[in-house]
């Protein structure tokens, strides 16, 4: 009976530090799709993003084509939006891109020790 209890206890902590690690890699993931690697002028989008994606979801209003205007990009599935709008509170309390609901950041796969591959899930 004790040892059931002890290994039931042993379970509940392994799976408790297990969400710790999950929502701490979920909060790294945000503050890195909030850095200023993910802030770029506009004219540095790729062209085929720019031509499926006229207009920000935000304030509706076209880009620029001022070299100079910074948009936010989601790394994951390359959307981005004006850095003025308000996509940084979006993204803090959702975790996800504004546009498609995605991941932030493409998921990872590891392979052997110490090796990742990064894999687009749609």
């Amino acid at each position: 009976m004790v040892v059931l209890i002890v290994a039931l206890a042993a379970a509940a902590s392994g799976a408790y530090r297990n969400d710790c690690r999950a929502a701490a890699a979920a909060d790294a993931d945000m503050e890195r799709a909030l850095g200023d690697a993910t802030l770029v002028p506009y004219a540095q989008t790729a062209v085929e993003a720019r031509a499926r994606q006229r207009c920000c979801v935000f304030c509706q209003s076209e880009y620029a084509k001022a070299p100079h205007e910074l948009v936010r990009v989601v790394p994951a599935c390359g959307h981005f939006f004006h850095a003025a709008c308000d996509a940084d509170r979006w993204i803090r309390t959702r975790r996800t891109c504004p546009l498609c609901r995605g991941a932030l950041w493409p998921r990872t796969r590891t392979i052997g020790v110490g090796a990742a591959v990064v894999v687009a899930v749609p």
